[in-house]
């Protein structure tokens, strides 16, 4: 198949998430006070190698703008994240969340959703993660682990955001007797890793939207509300171009354009003790992503007789990771990536690369204060296939993230 329709099977009871359709009570109150908190991201960061320099390189994935966004040595501010709600009338709801970085400030999201649409329908507008995948929607004080899975900061995390881009998404709440949902997204195509656009000649000029993204989420009826398990899939393709140079002398010399498609798998299950704190409780996650990225010579200074000839890239990865809540607000985990299980590089010239793949396994143990505050130490090491020599590199991480201010609550 050209394009993989996917599927979201969520063993969870379908009233769990009817909440997400309904339309909210608002008071006029509301309308002039918005719900305001901050979180607060610090860490320390402490390797024996310089690890974004490396990702870099990393073979079938060597992009150098995987350089640019890293932590240093020591204490880091990975960001602070100011989250601004409210309903806006009966028809819709919005958010805003900006967020200050060392480096500057950036509108994370900025988004208008409707809540009284018809039928299930529900039309989301503005600035926004997409809502593919597991890890992808989440914010970074969400995420289980310090920092992303290897697939996805070697496909989509330049910054950390990983597919965050301006748009529109349409889903359709489906009104059968089991929870049934399907999304559609048109995205501007931002991602300088995996959508990049030069806007320029040689490439042909191509306006936006320039990307699209497709979910699906099934979500049957079971009787054990301790447990719950989510399987599903996804695919985006969206325009892409890239200007090389070969000879590493600082001078452009080959310019091509193309597609970039990525599809993938992905699934949750979730066990819920119910005893205080999540002590007890069980989440087992995964994910696995392909990526192809067929471009096209439109211009070669060295090699004329290159133009029309195409470069196809194929590679994939997965992770899987399994969190414990050993103690009341004590849990702990273990992450094992593997990207580069299909790695195929076919060059214009007519030759072609498969190198190995890249391996990398982190444990991770962190205490939650409360709701507002929690602290987490990791440890990471991982073996690394560059076109020379391998390299490993270990890092270790201590990370503390509070909340001013209680924070909306996140998807399943």
């Amino acid at each position: 198949m050209k394009y993989f329709i996917f599927f979201y099977l969520w063993l969870l009871p379908a009233s769990a998430f009817s909440q997400e359709i309904t339309p909210p009570a608002v008071s006029k109150q509301g309308y002039f006070n918005p719900d305001i908190s901050v979180i607060v991201d610090t860490f320390y960061q402490r390797s024996n190698n310089d690890i974004t320099e490396t990702l870099s390189k990393v073979s079938g994935f060597a992009n150098p703008l995987n350089s640019e966004y890293g932590p240093d040595e020591g204490i880091n501010m990975n960001e602070l994240e100011i989250f601004m709600s409210a309903n806006i009338d009966p028809y819709f709801k919005g958010w805003a969340i900006p967020v200050l970085e060392p480096d500057g400030a950036e509108m994370e999201e900025a988004v208008i959703q409707t809540t009284a649409l018809p039928y299930g329908l529900q039309l989301k507008a503005g600035k926004f993660f997409s809502d593919f995948g597991r890890v992808n929607p989440q914010h970074l004080h969400f995420w289980d682990f310090s920092d992303l899975p290897l697939i996805y900061r070697l496909t989509l995390g330049v910054e950390a955001e990983g597919l965050n881009e301006p748009g529109v998404q349409v889903s359709w709440l489906v009104p059968t007797d089991f929870y049934l949902l399907t999304g559609l997204e048109v995205l501007q195509g931002t991602n300088e890793l995996i959508f990049n656009y030069i806007g320029e000649e040689p490439p042909p000029k191509k306006s936006g939207p320039r990307v699209l993204v497709g979910w699906f989420k099934l979500a049957p009826e079971i009787q054990d509300v301790k447990q719950a398990l989510q399987f599903g899939s996804f695919f985006g393709r969206g325009v892409h171009q890239t200007i090389l140079d070969n000879d590493n002398n600082g001078l452009d010399d080959q310019w091509l354009s193309g597609t970039n498609k990525f599809w993938g798998i992905d699934f949750v299950y979730k066990y819920d003790d119910t005893r205080a704190y999540r002590e007890g409780d069980i989440i087992v996650q995964g994910e696995y992503l392909q990526r192809r990225r067929i471009l096209e010579v439109a211009a070669d200074n060295r090699s004329p007789l290159l133009v029309g000839q195409e470069q196809d890239n194929l590679q994939d990865g997965y992770y899987l990771q399994v969190i414990y809540g050993m103690l009341p607000r004590w849990r702990i985990g273990l992450r094992w990536d593997q990207v580069g299980l299909a790695n195929r590089i076919e060059l214009p010239d007519g030759s072609e690369e498969s190198p190995d793949t890249s391996t990398r396994v982190t444990a991770m143990i962190d205490w939650s204060f409360s709701e507002y505050s929690r602290l987490r130490l990791q440890y990471a090491h991982g073996n690394y296939e560059l076109a020379g020599p391998d390299e490993k590199i270990s890092q270790v991480f201590l990370q503390f993230q509070v909340s001013l201010g209680a924070h909306g609550a996140h998807k399943f």
